[in-house]
């Protein structure tokens, strides 16, 4: 593990395909995804052979040294072979088929989820290296203005209260910026235990990938300043759904169990009664003793009989599933379509906050710089001054922080949809 992954991770950045798989291979979902792939090929090799059983077996001896003791004696030998009732070995071809897409599709949901919180991860790290950057910047304009405060207090041009407000804002930004440097270490530790990886994939490489709708490219120009990170991937009509959740992982895999359950009860319909099962018997006998041995062969078919009191309760429980399965299905695609009207609708309402807000951090900028004139003039206090300057660095530092957030929101949007990176 490396001592301090922030440093690292600033010197050379993952991509998210590098990270995911780096993730998977740490992740336990991982282990499971391919102990399923395997039981799913070992069902399939199973449904696909000749008998839907082992043979079995059968060997006997008789004699009557115990009672007559007439020298009788009996030697049986018998191989039991269980047969496919008619449409079964299809039917759990098929089953066993449909298990192979279940944990197929299964993996690929959990990679989705995996991802997900990978973003989470991601967005943390980057949302306290932004303010640790503007922490870091604060820190050297309060170094630089209690500098100039003290220079003018011994030139008797400030009092010595201003050199302490100074020095206190100073101090308060110097306990800030450590307080926000503890807290980026947590979100890149936590980082590293998801991936191993140092480097922290950007969250600007997650964009959504469609096309940008006309609308897009109609802003002002202040609001197209204000909104220039990741405008271009507002998203346009080719991404709506259903047609972009389509291919979703998670509608995939619940698809998938839909079908699964479905292959489940044509097999038990074809499983009305227990397997019949084909013998083969060879027999030698010797009647007394000092007589002739004779042999004999025989083939013996067994079939049960169909009970509807012991495969009604199977047949239930299947429908029950099947019916349960596209339940499930039918709910998620309306969560899914939910969650993507939701995410757009953060997208789009964070680029009309960007645009209020890039006005707004502009204003306050022009206001701080007037006011600081002002103050070195000596025609402010030096309060003022630093509460109007503190309201410009904290609009600057919004802005940034929701231009981070629309970022943040595009890659959640992505993988709404289901797109992996």
């Amino acid at each position: 593990m490396v001592s301090n992954p922030g440093a690292a991770g600033a010197a050379q950045e993952s991509s998210w395909s590098q990270a995911l798989d780096a993730a998977w291979a740490r992740s336990a979902d991982s282990a499971a995804a391919a102990a399923a792939a395997q039981l799913a090929q070992a069902e399939q090799v199973a449904a696909q052979a000749w008998l839907p059983g082992a043979p079995v077996f059968e060997a006997g001896w008789r004699t009557d040294q115990l009672n007559r003791n007439t020298g009788a004696r009996e030697t049986e030998l018998a191989l039991a072979l269980p047969l496919w009732l008619p449409g079964q070995r299809q039917a759990s071809v098929q089953q066993a088929a449909a298990a192979a897409a279940v944990a197929q599709a299964s993996a690929s949901a959990q990679r989705l989820q995996l991802a997900q919180t990978l973003l989470e991860a991601a967005a943390a790290v980057q949302q306290q290296r932004l303010a640790l950057e503007w922490q870091t910047s604060e820190v050297q304009t309060l170094r630089l203005l209690a500098a100039d405060v003290q220079r003018l207090l011994a030139a008797g041009e400030r009092a010595r209260t201003d050199s302490l407000a100074a020095q206190a804002e100073l101090l308060h930004a110097q306990a800030l910026l450590q307080q926000t440097r503890s807290e980026l270490q947590r979100a890149e530790l936590h980082w590293h235990s998801l991936t191993g990886l140092s480097g922290v994939a950007p969250i600007a490489a997650l964009g959504a990938p469609c096309e940008p709708t006309a609308a897009a490219h109609t802003h002002t120009s202040a609001v197209a300043a204000a909104a220039d990170v990741g405008a271009v991937s507002r998203l346009g009509a080719s991404c709506a759904p259903p047609a972009a959740l389509a291919q979703h992982p998670l509608l995939l895999e619940a698809d998938a169990r839909s079908q699964w359950a479905q292959r489940q009860l044509t097999l038990i319909e074809r499983s009305r009664r227990d397997a019949p099962e084909l013998q083969a018997r060879w027999v030698q006998q010797t009647e007394a003793r000092g007589a002739a041995s004779a042999q004999s062969v025989g083939l013996t078919l067994r079939l049960p009989l169909h009970s509807a009191a012991q495969h009604h309760p199977r047949l239930v429980v299947a429908q029950g599933a099947y019916a349960h399965a596209q339940a499930l299905q039918q709910q998620l695609e309306r969560q899914l379509q939910t969650q993507w009207a939701q995410q757009q609708a953060a997208l789009t309402g964070l680029q009309a906050q960007i645009a209020h807000q890039a006005q707004r951090a502009e204003q306050l900028r022009e206001r701080a710089a007037l006011i600081e004139q002002s103050f070195r003039s000596s025609e402010t206090a030096l309060a003022d001054w630093l509460r109007t300057r503190a309201g410009a660095a904290q609009a600057a530092a919004e802005l940034q922080a929701l231009r981070l957030q629309q970022q943040i929101a595009q890659a959640r949007l992505q993988l709404t949809l289901g797109i992996l990176p």
